[in-house]
């Protein structure tokens, strides 16, 4: 491939990504797209008009794939694919282009897979396969880019060009028209290269551009060129001016390859290797072999210096590996030193990329002791480093067994830092084995070492997880030991997020453990604001209550205080809220106490009552964990003064934890001494909607013998507008005997300013309200799975009075067949009598027997299917019968009245179905 693309055969794929919904904006792009079209589809562009896609902010990823796919389908000469935006990584290092859609924080979902550029250049049938990326993939919030680039965007037999960018301002910088990276590749386009050949390849294309980005500080550029296309010509070159052809004095071609690479002068060289550049360019490769394997050391570096200061390097890097494999390494050591005196770095840059890609590992080692004899240490670390990151497994391992023999404890360290570093994830875990021998140990250290000083968070946490997996507990274990002396807070939260999200939560629980143990008590604090930070509140919680736990009581109020400072005061109250609904409840217990100890009486007050709002069993727990450790919060004093200081819904809930805890002091919650009407009402109130217990009976027997009649009847009241009529009910029992109470209570229910209540089945004059004659009724458990509660809720009556009448005792477990009292106070609504109708019987005809039909539905005795009908029907008389004896209302000495309803029977249907209205 010695000519231009050929234009037919080549398709081109530009694609540029400038506005985004989640990421930064990169005005600059949108001007990339057309202007790099114009010139590669322009009157000496290597491509026609209709073969070269644009698309510039494309609508979805799965437009950009389409286009790669045809472009590689059509294409059967050059495939050229460019992109210009924001490149990003995933959390196992991916790399993934951008769209306007894309999210940093979804990467995977939102973005466009380089990947599907591997797969569009690996089934193209073009012989020429390029890639160019103008694009970085972090940004400030990513943290800096990473060298391992190239290793992430390569494709085999691909030339790829990336720019090399952090962010997206030196990516773009203001005020000018295109990208760095671009607008250097579309001036070399455009205006050449003075001094190069005619036609323009790959690499004079991208050394050109390299150099004008240096020169003006800007962000270097990578390629990457594993199969030699980036010799090959890609466009003309618009600097080109005819060299004059030697005078050779009539010698033909032969005597030329002949004689001029033993007998001539450096200048006639390059000038007879400029001549068979333009016209021959294999036999100007030929030409610079032959001299570089026939001529002395001392006379190679001007030669090459020349060649690569003329725009030859073409030619000249074609011959080195020849030149390489047939000189002996001290030779080419010697090479490279007379190259470095002479400023020639981009020769010496090719001579060792292309020794550590050609010699074996001994002879590397060889040539990099020679360097270092020379002192050229640095040079003999490059080639160390990148034999050990660019060759096989088994080679790399090779080489690392010379290094340790020779005991070069500098050069080992370099490059197991490179190894480490460079390598993918999978790589590193693979040389592990090999590294198991004890005169490797060393290597193997430090390969450890390095990893977790300068990889990731995630590719940590991948490395963690390999190395568990194959059974190395200690190395991860070292890891983390590692990042926690090395790294810091901030990476140790990611470290624990990463572990977290690879389902490695021993590792991450393990870490956590093991920073609180061992860091300051600053690096604490941030560590577990780094963990608010990065959505671990689990772990941030965590470390808190390990904290309680490990250090002194001391060190926990200067992280609380630290952490208070670090955080919004909404992280934190988000911090204890977490504590409240996850912890466990002697872990809750003793961080409330600690921070109660240290002063800090509010965070701990907090967790207290939210506590308070778990489950009954985790609310008791908690409070008798607190009673182990003597918290302030139970004492009488203390008791004292949330009564008087917490609204009644919360000591409602306190109370009823503390009742299973320490019920003797449960008295002082409910103490109703010098406490507002008002109060004790939505104490009551809160009790009788809480879990089932009798502390409201407690309250009202209280109110009934310490307060005054005045105080009683305005509760009664209160209650009822409440709608717990149940209460109000139980306290007029309680209190009958006195007339002042009756006629107090008759007179503050007949006031003219008293409002109307809102429920319609309330009578305007209260004074003329008549009770149901049946105040108990009997039922009979019908289930084991029925409870207190249910019973209550299915005759709308209150839980206190079913467990009272019963003398039941905590946990009110029932039994089946198990025969109950039920006392007929109304839980929500008051009982209006019904009209009972005298006449209704079996196998009557009667309107109201629809109504009983209904009332038996309701109550779960008759079938729904069944058609109602004014007959008193076997159905009917079925259903009451069943109703009758689950009520013990059944006659045994006339069985035959079984099935008559009773008025007692129709009192309590209607109860149950008013009941289920009002649920």
């Amino acid at each position: 491939m010695n000519q231009l693309p050929c234009p037919k055969g080549s398709r081109a794929v530009l694609v540029g990504a400038s506005t985004f919904q989640r990421l930064e904006g990169l005005p600059a792009v949108q001007a990339n797209v057309p202007a790099l079209r114009s010139l590669l589809t322009g009157p000496s562009g290597p491509f026609l008009t209709g073969n070269c896609s644009s698309l510039v902010d494309p609508a979805s990823t799965r437009e950009v794939s389409a286009a790669f796919r045809q472009a590689a389908k059509e294409a059967t000469d050059t495939l050229l694919i460019y992109y210009a935006g924001h490149g990003l990584l995933d959390e196992t290092g991916e790399l993934y282009l951008a769209v306007p859609d894309s999210d940093h924080t979804s990467v995977y979902d939102t973005s466009l897979p380089y990947d599907w550029i591997r797969r569009a250049v690996r089934t193209t049938g073009a012989g020429r396969r390029i890639v160019i990326l103008d694009c970085c993939y972090s940004a400030r919030a990513f943290g800096p880019q990473s060298e391992s680039f190239m290793d992430v965007a390569e494709v085999d037999g691909t030339y790829v060009m990336a720019a090399a960018g952090e962010t997206a301002v030196a990516l773009a910088p203001p005020g000018e028209t295109y990208t760095a990276f671009t607008a250097e590749l579309l001036a070399t386009l455009r205006d050449g290269v003075p001094g190069a050949a005619e036609l323009l390849d790959l690499n004079v294309i991208f050394r050109h551009l390299q150099g004008q980005l240096k020169t003006k500080r800007r962000p270097v550029p990578l390629d990457l060129d594993r199969n030699g296309l980036g010799t090959t010509p890609f466009i003309r070159n618009n600097a080109y001016v005819p060299a004059v052809l030697p005078d050779h004095g009539g010698h033909d071609m032969l005597h030329l390859l002949e004689s001029t690479p033993r007998t001539a002068t450096v200048a006639q060289l390059v000038s007879s290797v400029g001549m068979l550049h333009e016209q021959r360019s294999a036999t100007a490769t030929d030409l610079v072999r032959t001299a570089l394997q026939v001529r002395a050391i001392a006379e190679l570096a001007p030669l090459l210096s020349a060649l690569y200061a003329a725009g030859f390097q073409a030619p000249a890097e074609s011959a080195l590996p020849a030149m390489l494999l047939a000189r002996p390494v001290k030779e080419s050591a010697q090479l490279v030193d007379l190259l470095h005196m002479a400023s020639a770095d981009e020769c010496v840059v090719s001579l060792l990329r292309l020794s550590a890609r050609l010699h074996p590992a001994h002879d590397a080692t060889a040539f990099a002791s020679e360097l270092d004899r020379a002192g050229l240490p640095e040079h003999a670390l490059a080639i160390l480093s990148s034999f050990a990151i660019t060759r096989e497994i088994e080679e790399t391992v090779t080489l690392i067994r010379l290094i340790c023999r020779r005991e070069s404890g500098g050069a080992l360290e370099t490059v197991m830092r490179s190894v480490a570093t460079r390598r993918p994830v999978t790589d590193v875990t693979q040389l592990f084995p090999y590294l198991a021998p004890e005169n490797l140990s060393r290597a193997r250290d430090l390969l450890c070492r390095s990893a977790a000083e300068h990889r990731n968070a995630a590719e940590t946490a991948a490395l963690i997880s390999a190395f568990g997996q194959a059974g190395h507990t200690q190395i991860a274990r070292r890891m983390v030991e590692i990042g926690l002396t090395v790294r810091g807070p901030q990476y140790m939260a990611e470290l624990v997020a990463a572990l977290q999200s690879a389902r490695l939560f021993q590792e991450a629980a393990d870490a956590r453990v093991i920073a609180v143990q061992t860091w300051l008590v600053q690096d604490i604090s941030q560590f577990i604001a780094h963990l608010l930070a990065v959505g671990q509140q689990h772990h941030a919680l965590a470390a808190a209550v390990n904290t309680a736990h490990m250090r002194s009581i001391g060190d926990f109020g200067a992280i609380a205080e630290q952490l208070t400072s670090l955080n919004a005061d909404l992280e934190v109250k988000a911090l204890l809220d977490h504590a409240a609904r996850t912890c466990q409840p002697d872990e809750a217990s003793y961080l409330l106490t600690r921070l109660d100890a240290v002063g800090n009486s509010n965070a701990a007050e907090r967790i207290f009552w939210l506590s308070l709002s778990r489950p009954l069993g985790h609310a008791a727990k908690t409070l008798q964990h607190l009673v182990q450790e003597q918290s302030r919060f139970l004492t009488d004093r203390g008791i004292h003064t949330l009564c008087r200081s917490q609204h009644p819904h919360a000591i409602a809930k306190l109370a009823i934890a503390l009742e299973r805890v320490l019920p003797d002091k449960t008295n002082l919650l409910l103490d109703v001494t010098d406490r507002p009407v008002h109060h004790v009402a939505a104490l009551i109130d809160s009790l009788e909607k809480g879990i089932s217990n009798t502390l409201s009976n407690r309250v009202l027997t209280a109110v009934a013998e310490k307060w005054g009649h005045q105080e009683q009847a305005q509760l009664v009241i209160a209650l009822e507008e409440r709608s717990q009529v149940g209460c109000a009910e139980y306290l007029t029992q309680r209190i009958t005997h006195s007339k002042v109470f009756t006629e107090t209570l008759r007179a503050m229910r007949t006031k003219p300013s008293q409002p109307e209540p809102w429920w319609p089945w309330w009578p305007s004059n209260r004074s003329n309200y008549e009770p149901s004659q049946y105040t108990h009724t009997a039922y009979r458990v019908s289930s084991a799975d029925e409870t207190v509660h249910s019973i209550a809720r299915r005759y709308g009556v209150r839980d206190a009075g079913i467990i009272e009448e019963n003398n039941l005792q905590w946990p009110y477990e029932l039994s089946q067949g198990q025969c109950l009292s039920i006392p007929l106070q109304s839980g929500s609504s008051r009982f209006m009598v019904p009209r009972f109708p005298r006449k209704l019987g079996p196998q009557r005809i009667h309107p109201d027997v629809r109504v009983l039909q209904g009332l038996l539905k309701t109550a779960g005795y008759m079938a729904e299917d069944v058609p109602e009908s004014d007959n008193y029907g076997p159905l009917t008389c079925q259903a009451v019968t069943r109703f009758n004896v689950d009520h013990l209302l059944s006659d045994n000495n006339n069985p035959a009245d079984d099935r008559r309803i009773t008025q007692k029977g129709w009192d309590i249907l209607h109860r149950i179905q008013r009941a289920q209205r009002v649920q």
